[in-house]
């Protein structure tokens, strides 16, 4: 269940700027990619993460109040928590559906927060894998590259020395903003955009011949050091993140995302840097500098 589904939440926003300001200090923002949201990587991530701990039944309610474990903490490293209090709007006489929420989103409150004493116990984080070996890349394993699948679906991601339309910057020209961070069926955004190329296009042997040799560079890469490969949750299971570098070897243009198939992994699309950014902070906090992580940003605030 979502977040908007299970409670009334007013000003979002300015919630988001609450928590964030909460929180221990990171990158909640896109670099390139244009969206509506001025904190779009955590209001993807209170949004995911949400729905990860109401399926994993870690949601606690008591009579007036209920809370869920965000999963972040503040500068004092104290647990974060959202807090939600029965809605005055509720009628308990009847059923709770889309018109008649139990719940409405009041606050971000520290684990030692009075209000939380309701809590005999507070929840717990959600947790997404079960073996730690899903989350690092295995050298030994053989990578399917899978070229004409990326350039047919992703063609228009490609920078425009290339024919797709990623601008010299690191900007889409074709896309106004971002998709929507959550489909009806909660399923993470940033897989699909308007404009593939499709089966008939003629892509130059220029394109193709960059895409390869950056996917098997890529590779090498992280064949060599275990911290290249940045882990991933999409649609219920682990994937990796590679640098995809077509322009320079200073800035990747794309990632390029694995999924294991018992011996092998298979290149399954490409993404955005910020889209990758955005989907890999659901499982923590990057600090791998290619992906733009927290690392990156203190050195170049600093500078």
């Amino acid at each position: 269940m979502r977040i908007f589904d299970y409670a009334m939440v007013g000003e979002w926003g300015s919630r988001l700027q609450v928590l964030a300001d909460r929180a221990e200090r990171e990158r909640w923002t896109f670099r390139c990619v244009p969206d509506a949201s001025p904190f779009p990587v955590l209001d993807s991530y209170i949004r995911y993460t949400f729905l990860q701990v109401h399926e994993q039944a870690k949601i606690a309610e008591s009579d007036r109040l209920s809370c869920f474990n965000t999963g972040l903490l503040t500068a004092n490293q104290e647990e974060i928590f959202g807090v939600f209090r029965v809605s005055d709007l509720f009628d308990p006489r009847e059923p709770v559906g889309p018109g008649n929420k139990k719940w409405f989103l009041t606050s971000w409150a520290r684990a030692g927060d009075r209000q939380l004493t309701d809590f005999l116990r507070l929840p717990d984080l959600a947790t997404y894998w079960s073996d730690a070996a899903e989350l690092v890349f295995s050298p030994n394993l053989q990578v399917q590259l899978n070229l004409d699948h990326i350039i047919r679906d992703d063609f228009n991601r490609f920078p425009t020395e290339l024919g797709g339309h990623l601008d010299v910057n690191g900007v889409p020209t074709d896309l106004a903003t971002s998709p929507d961070i959550e489909s009806e069926a909660g399923e993470p955004a940033g897989e699909e955009t308007p404009a593939a190329a499709g089966p008939d296009i003629t892509v130059p042997l220029a394109t193709r011949n960059a895409l390869e040799g950056a996917m098997k560079h890529s590779v090498r890469l992280a064949q060599r050091s275990y911290r290249i490969a940045v882990p991933q949750y999409h649609r219920g299971r682990i994937q990796l993140l590679l640098p995809l570098y077509l322009r320079t070897a200073d800035r990747p243009d794309l990632a390029l995302t694995l999924e294991r198939h018992g011996a092998w992994y298979r290149a399954a699309t490409v993404l955005y840097p910020d889209w990758a950014y955005r989907h890999a902070r659901l499982l923590s906090r990057p600090n791998s500098e290619w992906l733009g992580g927290f690392r990156a940003d203190l050195l170049e605030e600093a500078g």
